[in-house]
């Protein structure tokens, strides 16, 4: 099997480092690995050292933007290749990660796009009230009725699923002819995954491979950014849920409306700064959906 990688990312050196040594020590190698540099200062100098131990393919590009970056790197793949993955430049994988996902993908030929276990996604328990707020839907991995992506647990079993997160996923080589990412999302990159995962997921089988395994150490969203980051959140979902899909508008509604006094909530009583920030940012978004005044044409930027 012909693996490739792409890898997006700005402004990380440390990371993208620490990504790198970890496809260094994998047990089953990549065929190849296409790194799509949006930074502003670019991390060649980081990247340099490994290209005589790995694979590697390295590009800038400019302006950045997540979605924009993915189809660029999709452009760049060799085109014998299988499989394509996309991964973070925060993952850590596991040694056996890639061998796993190799011996999954050829025993479970259905399935078009494949994600991996993440460490930090910790198993949950059935949540009845945020059920009955539309956020959520167990066991997890599927959309509600919403169009709000449920929460995908740390499965101990391979699990299939309608969504799959766009930083540690694995895509057949012919799915990414027939799709490309929507750059409208490539202003902030929330909700991307949500929007060409479940196209996909129509007409294709998705799943999450239970042994193949990885840690994601996420970069928390400063206080300063998280008035941008509500809104985006309340007007990209809007986007996916009723430009580009047809679920039920008093359903979105009723999720972005609970979403938004959680916020509050949490925000008040937890006397949490990012939180209140957030639900001012979901007040903006709300507006911006109900006088429809948001741009579906270009894409929502920072």
């Amino acid at each position: 099997m012909k693996l490739s990688i792409i890898i997006c990312t700005k402004d990380r050196p440390k990371d993208i480092g620490t990504v790198l040594g970890s496809l260094s020590r994998q047990s089953c190698q990549a065929h190849e690995i296409i790194i799509v540099d949006g930074s502003d200062h670019p991390v060649e100098d980081v990247v340099r050292p490994f290209q005589g131990v790995l694979p590697i393919v390295y590009k800038t590009l400019r302006p950045p933007g997540l979605t924009k970056q993915r189809n660029f790197g999709i452009s760049q793949i060799d085109p014998t290749t299988d499989w394509v993955a996309f991964l973070d430049d925060d993952l850590v994988l596991d040694q056996d990660c890639l061998e796993s996902f190799c011996k999954f993908a050829s025993t479970e030929a259905q399935n078009a796009g494949i994600g991996l276990r993440i460490y930090e996604q910790k198993p949950q328990s059935r949540n009845l009230l945020r059920e009955l707020m539309l956020l959520d839907k167990y066991p997890g991995g599927k959309l509600t009725l919403a169009g709000c992506p449920a929460t995908i647990r740390s499965f101990d079993q391979h699990t299939s699923v309608e969504w799959i997160y766009g930083g540690a996923t694995f895509w057949k080589r012919n799915i990414l002819e027939e799709y490309k990412y929507d750059e409208w999302f490539s202003g902030i990159g929330y909700f991307e995954d949500v929007d060409f995962s479940y196209r996909v997921s129509r007409k294709n089988k998705l799943a999450i491979c239970a042994t193949a395994k990885c840690h994601h150490y996420h970069h928390q969203v400063p206080d300063e950014k998280m008035v941008r980051l509500g809104e985006w959140l309340i007007v990209a979902w809007w986007y996916f849920s009723r430009v580009k899909n047809k679920f039920n508008p008093i359903a979105v509604l009723w999720g972005m409306l609970w979403m938004s006094a959680n916020n509050l909530i949490v925000g008040v009583v937890k006397k949490n700064p990012g939180r209140q920030k957030a639900f001012q940012g979901n007040l903006k978004g709300l507006t911006k959906i109900l006088t429809n005044s948001f741009d579906t044409n270009s894409s929502f930027q920072k």
